[in-house]
């Protein structure tokens, strides 16, 4: 039988053809083979399997077609089995044909598997041939081979799979003889391109190196002979190694580091000969294997980077020897690389590598120390600000869980020692504090070893450091240090400070008494911390130091000390001339982290025994507090030396302890904060007055109260009067509890007693105390009272008549202490003058008997007051000195100071009775008088008689007010001496006005400012009928001053810790001009409206009589007819005086509104602090602002309301976008029932869907579109509880617009956003499920939603209807109208409607985006979701897509409408008909490359909603008879259709051309609009289209769409589903190059654009290097090194260079550098792949002789570079820009 077998394999076809046996053969094959033709037709076969992926009827029928397949297969495999001696097949050629159209991907599966059967068993049969004809035809080229060595590698590594296989050895033979064909060098270089470009021939490849590839050994290798070995590009070796470990199979991960470790060793000659980037490219590459968690190749990467010793010192100095540099430096580049961009797993890729690798110790140990810091820093850039839940940082937090904490401490200590030693930056000291705010400092070694040694290490290194002549370091450096450690020792376990160990003799710093115990009492040594933190990590291991046995206490102790000391060091550099930069900022810390430490000594009663001094050290604070003067900028300094002393002071842990009741040291410090409470460090108030009453409490005496009394004893008004104010600060900012009026008693009875000194400037200060700083009136009430119920004061009663009234008086008998009660009375003047109201009211309410002092209960049981209050007490007490006088023989003594008595009791009296009921002859005169004064006092500055004047003309004008109303007639004499006091140039109104006006707004009367306010408030009343003379100005007045004010605040209290101008300004000075302010407003609202209202009873009586005309038909006809031409009624001065109101009142609100904006934003900036003056103050104000708006509210809330939401929609446009929140909460406050606010907005708005004017409608009113957009922004607000609330009302007034169709159309969309609003909050609730609400809700929607599409349309179809129509609406005006138009041009009572200028657009985008989302929410069902939708359609997308343009010109919104219609499936009748009409216009790609984003869902819905479509444009493409329709444009295939005559369009051959290429572009873009693999089972009949193209004749314009087609199929099908496309691609590729060779294409021609798309379909193809591909690629492009390093001579055998060289010509320059339009992106930067060719068109061939001529060394240096990544991003961008041939518009 062999014998048979060798002799079958020797005949010649003469023998065979003369065998009988074997022409049967051949004649039963044959016969099998037309067996075949009896089936069908293949191309109408082919037709009908593709109709059968979409059609299921045709299953049955397809099934029985393929029946008969089965049956010729079967026979022809019988046919072939039967003749098992014969080794050659019959027909060939035919059978050949047969199995591969039996492999058609669109036949069954039963099919394939039966022709893969017979395939078998021809394969059995013939045997191996392949490498047969390899050996025998291939090898002989020699070196005519190395153009086509990858292909031919990559067509041998199949059969290495297997090392036990068959033709391994054979394969691998013809491998050698390959390589020795074209030199190893060579032959290795494209073994390494494989590696880069191949992943499923990585194996093979690998399996062949692991055993040709040359051992390089470490110790006799040299860069020359791995040069003769893998070629002069060694970096190819290397990205090939690196490709290989990257791959998802272990087992090429496997095979590539065995490969590693046996030749490129990381000690080897070979491997450091290198360039540093490829070192660094492998090393990466190694490392990522140990995420595969697999212990083999751990195993081996460990080999590799450790040697191969056994011993793990050994390991470890191979590894710093030779890779730990290389392995951080390559995790470092990847860690600082990492973007919050990127995908998690890449940003975590690095830091896991890292953390894996700690897992071997002799990796772990030496990268921790070399890594670790740029391991965290690196962290610290990627985290993202503000993400707790960012998985980065859970791998942080793993990787500082497993690092050695020994090591990881020692890297930090290191750095930060370094940087306070001036070696370092600042950022090491950032990074460590980034690490401990980051991770948790829980392990037991760090809370005992490492923190507290590192932290007071540190703080020892600081001391030492500044102890220096000059700060080494800076002082911001210092400070971050001090920061640092001040951190550390937060996270220390406060146990850890508690009671000490046991002494052991082991301590090194506890030396042993004689007994052998240790001292407890001598405190440690200097420097206790640097010792041991230096001793610790000046070792190499933990395992190797012997740690000392020290307690917390004695380290705390030496810790303690070192503080002391760094705190003295920076107070004295702070005094020298001059002081070191930045040094304040080193104190404040030391001074914090002391503050700390006494914290951390008080958790044991154990005693600190430091080495200081107490006197010298605070003698020394003392002098640097007085170093420097108080100010904003310095009082955290002096507030930081305050401290330190006040808890040394307290701090009875220590010895020896800061000694108490020093009165230097009490007075030294008291005195500085003193300065603190002066009008200029208002910011600093209350917490230099906490910090007073500490330093009190460092004394057992009173030194601080002594020490206040002798400044305001001293007669140095310098000394004098900044105590005055220091004591009204702290006497005002000390609560009730610290008792300070028993404490401060001397200096309160000297603050009273300057209310009665001769000095004014003293008396000011006094008066200005009572008013800002007195809190309490029973505090001074006993002490004064108890002086008047003196029992030597002796009277008795007598008549007196004084100016012609009598008066009852009493007479003095004896004499008394007559200037103390002097005293006394001035002093009750002055309280009561100040406190006004609420001294009345303290003094009414409250009871002498329940006094106190039993002293004075027994004075007041004794004067028979017992029963009366302190008020009733005290009008008798100053009756009885009124009506006294002294008896004449005591006139001499007491007489004198008597008419001061009288004088005080009068002005007294006044204040208490301040109603104006006693009866003063010469009131005017005396006003007139006053005013004049106070006039020129203002201006002069003169502070001191403003007081007394202003209390005096107060009694006046009520007294006049009230004689007025009683007497109206005066005496000539009086009148004459009014005119001598008056201004002749100013009326009595004007100048009172001036004065006013003028006292509140100058600036340096802000000292008397209260006094002025409280005048004005008591004599506002009386002229509350001279609105337009005296209220209005003063309202004008208050206003602006007010703003000011609250503008002074946000400039002082924006940035508090920054140097800036100060202010004086506190809440005082607000409160009392916003009470002003509250007063005049609401006195000039009530009295205009109610006047307004009394005058338009009358008018309206008038108005409808003379528009009644006469009765019956004449007369009503008359009204009609005469109404146009009635003459407006004039103005009313009532209505003039409404409309300043108004103003004024709009004026108000802004301002408070302003107010509650700067004060919210300022308290968010400062945090919570309750201490903060700035928060009290802020406070304060805020409260007012509130108050008084809620006031203003009550008494107007209508015009109120319109105010607000004027404010509102100024808040809206500004820069702060809290601005609108603070009106919204303030509304909220004003009125806490929504239901109130939406029942205002809705009458206010309800107007005008009746189409009249709202006559009561404030002047000041918003516009109608902002009153909406308000009323939308409100109900967004609200809850869902509120909103049901306020559904009634709302439903209610959007049914009266829908109801008035003819007057509120242009309010419709308005309308409906805040119909949609609430009922997206309603729909949120339960309240959805009742029937009726439900069923009102989708009526009403749905009315609105269709009258607002008409709109929509009709402002599409005319521009600006809205107007015309509103023109034509407003045609009346009343009387109203007409009076404000006189009042103000600027108002228009025509109700302005919406803006329409671009209403459309509008309307569409909030269908889109809010609309069409409701439908779905409201549980519309889907008939009248069409039904809307259809609407849409036919007013708003029909006319966007009825434009002439050339291109479709449609607005955004429409797409967006049109987007959200397709998503959902009820709207697909609505939609589809004008998406479907759009995308067969001729135009749709003249669009623009954007619109690609803005049509995809569409066609995507489109695609969807109809499998037979995309079937469709397939047919298309072959149709005869297109649709076409008429346009043009430039250079586009759609534009060349209007270029051909229309009137043969049946038999233009060109037309059909183009409108075929259109069809085809039209499949093209469904296919690009899909995801991946979307269309895999229309795959087939796309694949028969483009090869009957391509094989047709039809047109070079079709050709060079199909290329298109084909770029975009291998983008958006997996390339392993076109293999069967390349035989025909190859085909004719290689065709159409070819031809260009032997012929020269014209300039214009078509045939042109099909070269630049066979172009980019070749370098898309060489972009995604698909492994189809690249056996094929050698015949287009130089796929070898021989690219960049052609050898000598070079004749390039590649189609593209060729083509290159003959475009160039003879004059082609060899190395020409590349033109840098053609390749910038060829550059050694590793970048992924993209395309080279980005140009549309060209107009002659040479335009492509730059891409022919480098499109080799581009792709070889793309795939050298990439790393195998593609740049899809690129790819994407260049298909847009191909498929949509229209311009961007520029911006």
């Amino acid at each position: 039988m062999a014998s048979t077998v060798d002799h079958s394999k020797t005949l010649d076809a003469k023998a065979l053809a003369a065998d009988p046996k074997y022409r049967k053969y051949s004649s039963l094959v044959e016969k099998t083979l037309q067996s075949f033709d009896q089936v069908n037709e293949w191309a109408d076969f082919i037709t009908f399997l593709g109709q059968l992926v979409f059609s299921p009827k045709w299953r049955a029928r397809a099934e029985a077609l393929t029946r008969p397949h089965l049956q010729p297969t079967a026979k022809l495999l019988k046919c072939l089995q039967g003749y098992p001696t014969f080794l050659v097949i019959p027909h060939k050629l035919t059978v050949a044909k047969r199995l591969s159209q039996c492999l058609n991907p669109a036949l069954p599966t039963g099919v394939h598997q039966r022709a893969l059967d017979v395939y078998t068993h021809i394969l059995t049969t013939i045997g191996p041939i392949v490498l047969g004809i390899y050996e025998r035809f291939y090898l002989p080229l020699q070196e005519s081979l190395r153009p086509a060595t990858k292909a031919f590698i990559l067509a041998l590594l199949p059969g290495l799979e297997e090392e036990t296989g068959e033709f391994f050895e054979k394969v691998a033979a013809l491998l050698d003889r390959v390589s020795g064909t074209v030199s190893p060098s060579f032959f290795f270089q494209n073994l390494w391109l494989v590696l880069v470009t191949a992943p499923n021939s990585r194996i093979p490849a690998l399996n062949y190196l692991s055993r040709r590839l040359p051992k390089l050994e470490s110790g006799d290798d040299h860069e020359e002979g791995l040069t003769s070995i893998v070629g002069k590009d060694v970096g190819l070796m290397i990205r090939g190694f690196a490709a290989a470990l990257e791959d998802s199979q272990i087992l090429v991960q496997r095979g590539i580091l065995d490969l590693l470790g046996s030749t490129l060793k990381i000690d080897s000659k070979a491997f450091k000969s290198t360039s540093m980037s490829d070192q660094i490219l492998l090393m990466r590459a190694v490392t990522g294997v140990v995420l595969r968690r697999d212990l083999s190749l751990s195993r081996r990467l460990y080999t590799w980077l450790l040697g191969n010793s056994e011993d793990s010192e050994t390991q470890v100095a191979h590894l710093k020897e030779h890779g730990l540099a290389l392995l951080r430096e390559a995790l470092k580049l990847e860690m600082d690389a990492q973007s919050s961009n990127l995908e998690t797993l890449d940003r975590q890729r690095p830091f896991k590598i890292f953390i894996s690798l700690l897992d071997k110790w002799e990796i772990g140990a030496p990268l921790t120390e070399v890594l670790v810091l740029d391991a965290f820093k690196a962290l610290k850039g990627s985290l993202r600000p503000g993400d707790d839940h960012d998985e980065l940082l859970m791998t942080g937090n793993m990787l500082f869980e497993i690092i050695d904490p020994f090591l990881m401490w020692k890297q930090i200590y290191g750095a930060v020692r370094d940087a306070v030693e001036g070696k370092g930056t600042i950022e090491s000291i950032d990074l460590a504090r980034f690490i401990v705010h980051t991770f948790r400092l829980h392990d037991e070694e760090v809370q005992k070893l490492h923190a507290p040694f590192v932290a007071f290490g540190i703080l020892d290194l600081i001391e030492v450091s500044t102890a220096s002549s000059a700060f080494p370091s800076s002082s911001a450096t210092l400070s971050s240090a001090l920061s640092f450690t001040l951190d550390l020792l937060q996270e220390i376990s406060p146990k850890y400070f508690e009671d000490p160990l046991p002494p052991t003799p082991s301590t090194p710093f506890s030396p042993p008494l004689e007994n052998g115990n240790t001292s407890t009492t001598e405190p440690p040594p200097f420097h206790l911390g640097l010792i041991l933190s230096s001793g610790l990590y000046g070792a190499t291991d933990m395992k190797t130091t012997s740690l000392p046995e020290t307690d917390g206490r004695e380290l705390l102790t030496s810790g303690f000390g070192t503080a002391m000391r760094l705190v003295a060091i920076c107070a004295s550099s702070l005094l020298s001339d001059p002081p070191f930069e930045g040094t304040r900022s080193v104190l404040l810390s030391t001074l914090s982290l002391l503050t700390a430490l006494s914290s951390a000594t008080q958790q044991s009663p154990s005693v600190l025994h430091l080495v200081w001094k107490p006197e010298e050290w605070s003698d020394g604070l003392i002098k640097c507090l007085n170093g420097s003067k108080a100010s904003k900028d310095n009082f955290g300094v002096h507030q930081g030396i305050v401290k330190g002393v006040l808890v040394m002071g307290a701090l009875e842990t220590v010895r020896p302890r800061l000694g108490k009741n020093r009165r230097g040291l009490v007075e030294a410090l008291a005195s500085k904060l003193l300065e603190y409470l002066q009008p200029e460090c208002a910011p600093c108030f209350v917490e230099s007055v906490q910090l007073l009453w500490g330093v009190e409490a460092l004394s057992d005496f009173r030194h601080v109260e002594s020490m206040i009394s002798d400044r305001l004893s001293s007669p140095d008004p310098a000394v004098r009067l900044p105590a005055f104010e220091a004591f009204g600060n702290l006497w005002r900012f000390t609560e009730d509890a610290q008792l300070p009026g028993l404490v401060l008693r001397t200096p309160m009875f000297m603050m009273l007693d300057s209310l009665k000194a001769e000095d004014l400037s003293t008396r000011r200060a006094g008066e200005a105390w009572m008013r800002c700083s007195l809190k309490s009136y029973l505090r001074i009430l006993d002490p004064l009272l108890f002086t008047l119920l003196d029992p030597a004061i002796k009277l008795h009663a007598t008549a007196l008549t004084v100016a012609g009234v009598n008066l009852p008086i009493l007479f003095y008998r004896s004499t008394f202490d007559q200037a103390r009660v002097h005293h006394v009375l001035d002093d009750l003047l002055s309280l009561a003058r100040f406190g006004g109201q609420g001294f009345i009211r303290i003094a009414k309410g409250s009871f002498l008997k329940h006094t106190l002092d039993p002293a004075f209960r027994d004075r007041v049981r004794a004067s028979e007051l017992e029963t009366q209050t302190y008020l009733d007490g005290l009008i008798t007490i100053l009756v009885r000195f009124l009506r006294a006088e002294p008896e004449p023989e005591l006139v001499t003594s007491l007489g004198p100071l008597n008419h001061h008595i009288h004088s005080v009791v009068a002005e007294l009296l006044q204040v208490l009775l301040s109603r104006g009921e006693a009866e003063i002859t010469g009131l005017k005169s005396i006003e007139a008088a006053l005013t004049f004064r106070l006039f020129l006092c203002v201006h002069r500055s003169e502070l001191d008689l403003q007081n007394k004047l202003l209390h005096v003309l107060h009694s006046v004008v009520h007294a006049v007010g009230g004689t007025s109303r009683r007497h109206q007639k005066g005496s000539s004499e009086l009148e004459q001496e009014v005119a001598d006091a008056q201004p002749p140039d100013l009326t009595h109104d004007e100048m009172f006005v001036r004065v006013v006006s003028d006292a509140v707004s100058t600036q340096h009367n802000n000292a008397v400012i209260h006094h002025w306010i409280d005048f004005l408030l008591m004599t506002i009343p009386q002229f509350r009928r001279s609105l337009h003379t005296i209220v209005f100005p003063l309202v004008d007045c208050l206003v602006t001053r007010l703003r000011t004010l609250v503008l002074d605040f946000q400039r002082t209290y924006a940035a508090p810790s920054t140097p800036g101008p100060s202010s004086e300004a506190t809440d005082a000075e607000y409160t009392v001009l916003m009470n002003a302010l509250e007063r005049l407003l609401l006195i000039a609202v009530s009295e205009a409206l109610a006047a307004a209202v009394d005058d338009e009873s009358p008018r309206q009586a008038e108005r409808v009589a003379s528009e009644g005309g006469g009765g019956g038909l004449l007369g009503y006809m008359t009204g009609v007819l005469g109404s146009v031409e009635m003459e407006p009624s004039p103005v009313s001065e009532e209505f003039k005086t409404k409309q300043a109101a108004l103003g004024r009142l709009r004026d108000a609100v802004n301002l408070l509104l302003f107010s509650w904006e700067v004060t919210s934003s300022l308290e968010a900036a400062l945090g919570e602090d309750p201490v903060s003056s700035q928060t009290y103050f802020l406070g304060r104000v805020k409260i007012r602002a509130r108050k008084a708006l809620e006031r203003i509210y009550k008494a107007s809330p209508s015009d109120v309301l319109d105010d607000v939401a004027a404010c509102w929609d100024k808040s809206r446009f500004s820069s702060n976008s809290d601005s609108a929140s603070n009106v919204f909460a303030m509304l909220d406050i004003l009125a806490p029932s929504p239901l109130t606010i939406v029942t205002m907005l809705c009458e206010k708005l309800g107007a005008k869907g009746a189409g009249f004017p709202d006559r009561h409608r404030s002047p000041f009113a918003p516009a109608d579109d902002v009153a909406f957009a308000f009323f939308e922004a409100y109900l967004d607000r609200l809850d869902g509880a509120s909103a049901v609330q306020v559904w009634s009302a709302t439903l209610t007034f959007v049914r009266e617009f829908l109801g008035n169709m003819s007057t509120s159309k242009p309010f419709i969309f308005a309308c409906l956003r805040c119909f949609t609003t609430l009922s997206e909050k309603v729909s949120q609730t339960s309240a959805l499920e009742d029937r009726r609400m439900r069923r009102d809700l989708q009526e009403t929607f749905i009315r609105l939603v269709d009258t607002s599409c008409q709109v929509a349309g009709r402002a599409v179809e005319q521009g600006g209807w809205p107007r015309r129509m509103l023109d034509a609406n407003v045609g009346d005006t009343d009387s109203i109208m007409s009076a404000k138009a006189e009042v103000d041009d600027l108002e228009d009572e025509k109700r302005p409607a919406p803006a329409v200028t671009n209403q459309a657009a509008e309307i569409t985008e909030f269908l889109a985006r809010r609309v069409l989302a409701d439908f779905r929410r409201f549980l519309i069902d889907a008939d009248k979701t069409a039904a809307v939708c259809s609407s849409m359609v036919y007013y708003i997308v029909n006319p966007s897509f009825k434009t002439r343009s050339k291109t479709f010109d449609i607005e955004p919104a429409v797409f967006d409408l049109l987007t959200e219609m397709a998503k959902n499936p009820a709207t697909l009748k609505s939609w589809k008909a004008p998406v479907s009409d759009a995308f067969s216009d001729n135009r749709f790609f003249n669009a623009p490359p954007s619109s690609h984003e803005k049509w995809k869902p569409l066609v995507q819905a489109l695609m969807a909603s109809d499998k037979e479509r995309l079937v469709e444009l397939a047919g298309n493409v072959f149709s005869n008879n297109p649709n076409l329709r008429t346009f043009s444009s430039v250079d586009s295939i759609p534009a060349k259709i209007s270029t051909v005559s229309s009137a043969n369009i049946f038999t233009n051959r060109e037309l059909e051309s183009l409108s075929r290429a259109l069809s085809l572009r039209r499949l093209t873009y469904t296919i690009f609009t899909g995801d991946k693999n979307r269309f895999l089972n229309q795959l087939p009949v796309i694949q028969e289209k483009l090869v009957d193209l391509l094989r047709s004749s039809v047109g070079d314009m079709v050709h060079a769409e199909v290329y298109l087609c084909l770029r975009v199929l291998f983008c958006r099908i997996g390339n392993h589903h076109l293999a069967g496309l390349w035989p025909v691609i190859l085909t004719e590729l290689l065709r159409l190059f070819e031809s260009l060779v032997d012929k020269t294409v014209p300039n214009g021609s078509d045939l042109l654009q099909l070269v630049l798309s066979a172009c980019k379909f070749l370098d898309l193809t060489l972009v995604l290097q698909t492994e189809e591909f690249q056996i094929h690629e050698w015949m287009f492009v130089t796929d070898t090194v021989d690219a960049i390093y052609p050898p000598e001579p070079w004749l390039p055998q590649a189609i593209m260079d060729r083509l290159g060289e003959l475009l160039a010509g003879p004059d082609r320059v060899k190395g020409a550098p590349i033109d840098p339009a053609m390749s910038e992106w060829v550059s050694s930067k590793p970048r992924p792949r993209q395309p080279l060719l980005t140009i549309k068109r060209i107009d002659s061939i040479t335009d492509l002789q730059p891409f022919f001529s480098n499109i080799s060394l581009d792709a070889y240096e793309s795939v050298y570079h990439s790393g195998g990544r593609v740049d899809w991003d690129a790819v994407e961008t260049q298909l847009k820009t191909e498929l949509f041939e229209g311009t961007e518009l520029s911006p």
